[in-house]
């Protein structure tokens, strides 16, 4: 039988990649702090696991149990961190942390019916990896925090996870029902087969994706290509002015692309060659272009400012205001 230690060796696996993600400048900062918290939790399951099936350490069962109902959540906030500005990451963040505290509350109440612990994680895990099969079926450009280059590939890194969490899931349920028979035994061999499974699953996405990043050649378009990306650039500016498209707080990649009349790939991609930056931040230029003349030629008041420019939140209009001008709205219309 393979030993059971390996759990260990999984969470020291979770551990590296917390540090790696932390320090990773490809994803923003509210970004590499959700996929930390995430990988810590992962960490500390890990372990307690293997502290349960290989040391006969239970003093922490409760928390072994408990913990699942937070790492599902927290997949499922941590790629959303991906998709959205930190401010609009509060809501949601507040909301699935409620509902982890009340499976969590009825985890650790003394309600004697037979298999409801299993039956929480279980219901936790099906409806957060089926959240995040929606997340995954939006396609890469929902990804718009992160550069257009990375969103394919963290596209397909969404779906290596939920690959992981349904494994995970099959196997919590097979070991759940041997309990139930009590048979340790058979438990213990299935929590070790399915650790190395995921340790191995682990390697081997971390190989593939550090082989694929080595293969990719960053080569310059041709001046024909050029040409063309830089007028579906202009294409997608000019319909952002004149039809005032920049004004839609929901505006996505893909509708612009429509009205452009390209594929989205390729309005991503000349986005991303020509202007340099991604989706998200080339249309909020253009608002903050529009914020700044408004404050230049009118009176209205910031708040009204910030809602004509297209930005949903004052914080977040303050924010890429003074990162795009150096200094705040305010600040800004005194100074002209």
């Amino acid at each position: 039988m393979i030993s059971i230690p390996v759990s260990f060796l999984l969470s020291v696996a979770f551990i590296l990649l917390l540090v790696f993600v932390l320090f990773w400048k490809g994803i923003p900062r509210i970004g590499r702090l959700c996929f930390a918290v995430l990988l810590g939790l992962l960490a500390t399951e890990a372990g307690l696991v293997g502290m349960r099936f290989a040391l006969d350490v239970f003093d922490l069962l409760l928390l072994q149990r408990v913990l699942p109902v937070w790492i599902a959540p927290s997949a499922y906030l941590a790629f959303l961190a991906v998709t959205c500005t930190p401010d609009s990451l509060i809501g949601p963040a507040l909301r699935h942390g409620a509902i982890a505290l009340v499976a969590s509350i009825i985890i650790l109440a003394p309600i004697p019916v037979p298999g409801l612990i299993d039956s929480v994680i279980t219901f936790s895990y099906m409806t957060y990896t089926l959240l995040l099969m929606i997340l995954w079926r939006r396609g890469p450009d929902v990804f718009s925090q992160i550069p257009v280059r990375l969103t394919h590939r963290f596209r397909q890194f969404l779906l290596a996870f939920l690959l992981l969490m349904g494994a995970t899931l099959v196997v919590d349920t097979v070991i759940a029902i041997l309990l139930s028979k009590r048979d340790v035994e058979a438990a213990a061999t299935m929590v070790s087969y399915g650790t190395l499974g995921v340790l191995l699953g682990i390697v081997t996405l971390t190989v593939w994706l550090w082989a694929k990043d080595k293969r990719q050649i960053k080569s310059k378009p041709d001046m024909t290509e050029m040409k063309r990306m830089t007028k579906t650039i202009g294409i997608a500016k000019q319909l952002l002015i004149d039809q005032e498209l920049f004004k839609d707080p929901e505006l996505t990649l893909k509708r612009l692309a429509r009205r452009t009349g390209v594929p989205d790939r390729d309005l991503s991609l000349a986005v991303n060659q020509i202007a340099h930056m991604s989706f998200s931040q080339f249309v909020n230029q253009i608002r903050l272009e529009e914020a700044a003349r408004l404050l230049r030629g009118t009176s209205d008041p910031v708040t009204q400012i910030q809602e004509k420019s297209g930005f949903l939140t004052r914080s977040n209009f303050y924010r890429e205001f003074q990162k795009h001008y150096g200094m705040s709205p305010g600040a800004y219309r005194n100074d002209r």
